[in-house]
């Protein structure tokens, strides 16, 4: 039994030891990354307009596409062009975008995800440094009435929602897909609902109430910058022709929604599964000096004392199975008393964010 419990906590070790990556701004990069969607990608040239933002921030993004109007992933799984652009390789990220109303209802999206996980199974075998990202889309801009037939409901139903009910079911459904994939989001969707609330005024909605304005595909583009580049979007001086205003509210929104909370759409939760050759960007705060932690191993409570001043900076603990159990906010000045609480015993990482920085560390509590 002690054997076990001992083999069973050194998977859990080597599943979160390079959980958390380091993001380095100022530092060019470039990224290869094929778009499989449809019109919601096609209009106003999504890819381009991404490229557009990179290029502002002294990025580079090389891009192909296949985006047949109202395809679907399950046309994608069989079409040559689509499997043939897979097979290339060399992608770091391959973009998935299902049919607008594919994941909308409970339950037909099931009967997407075998498609879902074959087109992520090719993109594997062919991309050794690859990663799938789904493209979370978004509501009908006013809702939508559907027939929802047993076993989903006893009898024959039409139900109707507004958008922020149909909005958050294709979210949860996409996310469910994309968790059992162990796959990247880009939540465009969510970057809609935030702008919808906050700033009203910018029409994200073509006349059809359904696909994108321009303003519409440029939030989409700063929500793809920010997961595929990592970066803090606020910082992109591409405005796509809007105003400075409205670019400046929507990047804004994708900040808040995307680069703030990049773990719970698994930007950086799974970067341990790929070949270890591909994760050049992870380093450990302990090698470069930034924190030091006593005592580690703790029972009670511990100090983290930095060589640097914070300003407003949060601590994020997370545990191996990639879930964040504490988080501590507005650190200033270069001490934290940390307590363990209620936490179990065991391996936890850091992240520690300031303005566009991101250290990690690791953190052991023990029972005696």
């Amino acid at each position: 039994m002690t054997a076990t419990l001992h083999l069973d906590g050194m998977k859990r070790l080597l599943l979160g030891l390079t959980v958390f990556f380091i993001l380095a701004t100022a530092q060019s990069q470039t990224k290869r990354v094929l778009f499989l969607g449809n019109s919601y990608t096609y209009v106003n040239n999504l890819p381009q307009m991404i490229a557009g933002a990179a290029t502002s921030m002294g990025d580079i993004l090389i891009y192909d596409s296949n985006t047949p109007g109202g395809y679907y992933l399950e046309q994608h799984a069989t079409d040559s062009v689509s499997l043939n652009k897979i097979k290339i390789g060399n992608w770091d990220c391959v973009v998935l975008q299902d049919q607008s109303l594919s994941y909308a209802y409970p339950p037909p999206y099931f009967y997407q995800m075998p498609s879902a996980f074959k087109l992520d199974s090719i993109m594997k075998t062919f991309n050794n440094c690859g990663q799938t990202m789904f493209y979370i889309t978004w509501g009908r801009k006013n809702g939508d009435t559907y027939l929802c037939a047993p076993p989903a409901c006893d009898t024959n139903t039409w139900i109707t929602r507004t958008y922020y009910e149909m909005d958050s079911t294709i979210q949860l459904n996409y996310m469910f897909v994309a968790d059992s994939l162990k796959a990247l989001a880009s939540p465009v969707g969510a970057v809609w609902r935030y702008i919808r609330r906050n700033y009203s005024a910018i029409e994200l909605f073509d006349s059809d109430e359904s696909h994108p304005s321009q303003a519409g595909t440029y939030a989409a583009a700063c929500c793809f910058y920010t997961t595929l580049f990592r970066k803090d979007p606020t910082l992109i001086s591409f405005n796509s022709g809007l105003s400075a205003t409205d670019a400046a509210d929507i990047r804004n929104a994708a900040k808040v929604v995307v680069y703030d909370s990049l773990f719970n759409w698994n930007i950086g939760k799974y970067d341990s599964l790929i070949n270890v050759a591909c994760n050049t960007s992870v380093q450990n705060l302990s090698n470069n000096s930034v924190i030091k932690i006593f005592p580690n191993p703790f029972f009670s409570q511990t100090t983290l004392r930095t060589n640097t001043l914070f300003r407003n900076a949060t601590l994020t603990v997370v545990n191996c199975f990639g879930q964040t159990v504490k988080q501590i906010k507005n650190i200033s000045g270069q001490t934290v008393t940390f307590y363990r609480e209620n936490l179990s015993s065991g391996l936890y990482f850091l992240r520690l964010t300031e303005e566009n920085k991101i250290y990690t560390d690791k953190l052991v509590i023990t029972d005696n």
